[in-house]
């Protein structure tokens, strides 16, 4: 891989998004507050009409009949807006390469939104909880995941 260009590494969960920017490679990682982005009101579900209960044949059990965590729905919506952000930044090249770092939950969810686009500047991913490293922390973890994408 080329030393030249923009990585960003994004870290992400289910509820936050933070964005940490590297200008050379295995240089300084500084993050970008600005960037960075967390789950709003907007991504949790609207109170809608009860759906169905479905009681047990043969015992006192009961459940919802196609029910969703409304937890799973505000996070893939925020997820959804997590890579259109991603994608806008990358239209207005803000970035020439995209490292993923996210739960495995989220990183499949953020996997399957991604544009052609960001799918190309993918230089690698790592399904682990990141959110609250500090950009020194990253960076020592930038360095496995490429030693890992390496191997």
């Amino acid at each position: 891989m080329e030393d030249q260009g923009t990585t960003w590494v994004v870290a992400a969960d289910g509820a936050r998004m933070r964005v940490f920017e590297e200008r050379a490679r295995a240089g300084e990682l500084r993050e970008l507050p600005d960037e960075s982005m967390g789950i709003e009101g907007g991504d949790r579900p609207q109170a809608g009409p009860h759906s169905a209960t479905v009681h047990e044949r043969g015992g006192l059990g009961r459940h919802g009949a196609h029910e969703h965590k409304p937890s799973q729905e505000a996070e893939a919506r925020f997820l959804a807006r997590v890579v259109e952000h991603l994608h806008a930044a990358a239209q207005r090249n803000a970035f020439d390469r995209l490292v993923l770092i996210a739960p495995p939950t989220a990183l499949g969810t953020l996997r399957a939104k991604l544009t052609p686009q960001l799918s190309a500047r993918i230089e690698a991913s790592d399904a682990h909880e990141r959110i609250t490293d500090d950009a020194e922390a990253m960076r020592a973890h930038l360095r496995q995941v490429r030693a890992k994408a390496k191997a």
